[in-house]
């Protein structure tokens, strides 16, 4: 799944108000929440790369300069992941400087936001049903209930899949009593990220995007940052449990 080519990320919600699904709301929330749990735990057992590629839009809504780095991430013995950069493209970008040592480029895109433990932490209100690709999904919006200075928390809207009742799209950022939670080095907090199903039953990351501005001189210049996870490859060694994050982890 992508999303369509545009310069913004929008969220379209159903106009009218929506008619409520045969399963109760609340318990559609319990459902994908822990599913939420589950793909929490799963991804700790696996390996895969990630590219973050960062682009300078030009009048054409097409990339005028660009920067790509792709990283390999495994889960070492001690249950925490680790991230090594096993390839970068040269820079071909004209406003934005990014050094080699850089490796705060964006805030942690929201995975997997709403997992059981979190769930008392927000109002989620069931906003519709829509076709996602070759899905039928239904929309929920999602707002912290309250906010502080120490927690980060999610903001935004999820798309569930129908019939396996698990999140497979999300729009939304991170939000704290500071505001929004982003890079120190780049402006991005919205990010739209779709999923992927993995083997039979867990569905990862696969694809993010956010679009923002950069000031120069008199004007603003478009940037974009797209990330891909990709080669998900179950690790050979046994990790042990890990359990779901708490608000203040997941940010």
């Amino acid at each position: 799944m992508r999303p369509p080519a545009s310069s913004k990320l929008s969220v379209p919600l159903p106009a009218n108000k929506p008619e409520p699904p045969p399963i109760p709301p609340e318990e559609i929330i319990q459902r994908f929440a822990a599913k939420e749990d589950e793909m929490f735990r799963a991804i700790m057992g696996y390996g895969f790369q990630k590219s973050v590629r960062l682009e300078e839009i030009g009048p054409d809504n097409k990339p005028a300069g660009q920067l790509e780095i792709i990283t390999q991430q495994i889960v070492g013995p001690d249950g925490r992941r680790y991230e090594k950069t096993i390839r970068r493209t040269e820079s071909t970008l004209h406003y934005l400087q990014v050094e080699r040592g850089d490796s705060d480029l964006v805030a942690s895109t929201p995975l997997f936001p709403l997992t059981t433990s979190q769930l008392s932490k927000y109002d989620i209100s069931f906003q519709g049903k829509q076709p996602l690709d070759e899905l039928n999904v239904y929309i929920f919006a999602v707002k912290p209930r309250s906010l502080d200075r120490t927690h980060a928390y999610f903001s935004g809207v999820v798309w569930v899949d129908e019939q396996d009742l698990v999140i497979v799209k999300t729009i939304g950022k991170w939000v704290s009593e500071l505001g929004d939670v982003k890079s120190s080095l780049l402006p991005f907090t919205v990010f739209e990220t779709y999923r992927q199903q993995v083997g039979k039953n867990q569905w990862f990351p696969a694809y993010s995007r956010s679009d923002d501005t950069i000031p120069e001189g008199n004007t603003t210049v478009p940037i974009r940052i797209i990330i891909r996870w990709t080669d998900y490859t179950p690790l050979a060694s046994a990790l042990p449990a890990v359990p779901a994050p708490r608000p203040a982890d997941s940010k």
